[in-house]
Formats: structure tokens, C-alpha cells, sequence
């Protein structure tokens, strides 16, 4: 330890920061997944149109195994998004004193990560 003492405010809000990154990166991993089980279904289509069986339903399985991957990634964005409202919550009790000044900097980490934090 460094033997600074760190504030509730400026520990709230760094908890905020954290839980906000790991929201985006599991929006990213979703979108991820999701694609990979188009691309799945997509070949197995194309396999089963071609008329090769094998291939098809080794594809379709694959297909189904990630879409458990896909509804587990889920279930783990959806727990992000409930512990990023609540910190932000925390950050509300633990700092009144400069509502103004802690909702700028929320404000500008949200729209650093804009691109997949409006998505909910």
C-alpha cells in the first residue's frame, strides 16, 4: 500500500468506471457470438442444400452449442447492467457534494464507450 487514502466519492466512481468497461466488453462478446452462430447457420444451411449431411449436422450442432454460449453471455451483460445501475446509484449517495461535476465525468466515460453502451 501507498498509504493514500482514497475517498468513498473517488471509490464509488472508479467501481462505476470498472463495471461500465466490463458491460461493453460482454455487449462485445455478444455481438461476437451472435455473428459467429449467423455464420453457423448460414453454412449449415448451405451444407443441407448441397446435400451434405454430415457436414450440415456437425454445423448444426455447432449452431446450437453457441447459441448456449450466446444465451450465458446474456445472462452475464444482463448482471453488468443491473451492477452498473446500482453503482451509479452508489456514486449518487456517496458524492452529493458536486452532482454537477461527477455527472460530466460519467457522462464523458459513457460517451467514450458509446458505441455499444446505448445498447440495453
Amino acid at each position: 500500500m501507498d498509504g493514500h487514502a482514497v475517498s468513498a466519492c473517488e471509490f464509488a466512481i472508479e467501481r462505476y468506471r470498472n463495471i461500465a468497461k466490463w458491460r461493453n466488453m460482454w455487449t462485445i462478446l455478444l455481438f461476437v457470438f451472435g455473428a459467429t452462430v449467423i455464420i453457423f447457420l448460414c453454412g449449415s444451411i448451405l451444407l443441407f442444400i448441397r446435400q451434405s449431411f454430415l457436414p450440415g449436422a456437425i454445423s448444426t450442432l455447432g449452431t446450437i452449442v453457441n447459441g448456449v454460449g450466446v444465451s450465458w453471455v446474456l445472462s452475464r451483460r444482463t448482471d453488468a447492467v443491473k451492477e452498473e445501475e446500482e453503482s451509479y446509484k452508489d456514486v449518487q449517495s456517496k458524492c452529493p457534494a458536486a452532482p454537477n461535476a461527477i455527472a460530466a465525468q460519467i457522462q464523458a466515460l459513457n460517451s467514450r464507450q458509446k458505441l455499444f453502451m446505448n445498447v440495453r
